[in-house]
């Protein structure tokens, strides 16, 4: 493939994982872009609120910084998967309930199984807060953060150097569900198809000032990141949206798939360098795009 341009992504000062603002953990999570959207954020309107909008939200590593240093005023979280939403869903709704489960939980491998089977064996169609507990359990406790096909930290025989608790820092984890709870009323959630979300949110009177940060399941990676991956038509009815020029403000990544260069060729394309922890520490080239009259 041609070779893109590279954008180099400047390092937040104020940011690192040491003081990362939300409670999750993702395989190539983009908290990492958290500077580069402030720069975006602050093209928006001074004069009315800012909000920034994910609807892959995930653990919504970037958009919880912008939040919580000022640079948003709002954000809107949205994950089509359940389990994701739940989990959301019961630190905003249930804090209490939730800081409770952290302090009494397990960190076993009974335990942990348990977690899987719950996650694993959902089917039901409305929020649960017992899946949406174990789903975050499972992001804490699994190699690199993968909820669903990925084995436990320390391996299913406790031998190895790190263990089950390695990223499961009770009290740090309910101070941040804590800060959470604080900041529910600049927070919305919700559980729907992402394509349905931008819809939605391009429409509302504040959209002229609104970031969307698109995240999506990549083309290559399939589902194994993900509970749902996207199909080939799905990426192109995103990129129909996007390139219409009724989203004024977004900003998107992707792996650099020959797929989404042909839907973005007309679009303001480079590369970023994003790090990855999965069996092991590396990183990996993907397409970060922007309207092309940015």
């Amino acid at each position: 493939m041609t070779q893109l341009p590279v954008t180099e992504i400047p390092k937040d000062p104020n940011r690192s994982t040491q003081n990362a603002v939300s409670p999750f953990r993702y395989p190539g999570g983009k908290g990492f872009m958290s500077a580069f959207l402030k720069q975006r954020m602050s093209k928006l309107d001074k004069a009315s609120d800012k909000v920034l909008a994910e609807p892959f939200c995930g653990g919504a590593g970037a958009a919880l910084i912008l939040l919580a240093d000022g640079d948003a005023d709002a954000v809107m979280l949205n994950d089509a998967d359940l389990r994701i939403f739940s989990a959301w869903h019961a630190i905003l709704e249930e804090p209490e309930r939730f800081v409770a489960k952290l302090r009494d939980v397990r960190l076993d491998m009974e335990e942990w199984y348990h977690h899987r089977d719950l996650v694993s064996g959902f089917s039901d169609n409305e929020y649960d807060f017992d899946v949406g507990f174990s789903t975050f359990y499972m992001n804490r406790t699994t190699r690199s953060g993968i909820i669903l096909n990925a084995g436990p930290i320390g391996g299913y025989d406790q031998r190895g150097k790190w263990k089950l608790d390695a990223r499961f820092n009770v009290e740090r984890l309910a101070s941040q569900v804590e800060w959470l709870a604080t900041n529910r009323s600049r927070i919305e959630l919700s559980n729907m198809d992402a394509l349905s979300f931008i819809d939605r949110v391009r429409r509302k009177p504040t959209s002229d000032n609104t970031l969307f940060f698109i995240d999506p399941p990549y083309v290559k990676a399939g589902g194994r990141l993900y509970f749902d991956g996207m199909s080939e038509a799905k990426h192109v009815a995103l990129s129909d949206i996007l390139t219409s020029g009724t989203v004024k403000h977004w900003v998107l990544t992707y792996d650099d798939a020959p797929l989404i260069r042909q839907l973005y060729q007309s679009q303001k394309c480079s590369n970023i360098s994003v790090n990855y922890s999965l069996q092991s520490k590396r990183r990996e080239n993907e397409i970060l795009v922007e309207p092309s009259y940015h």
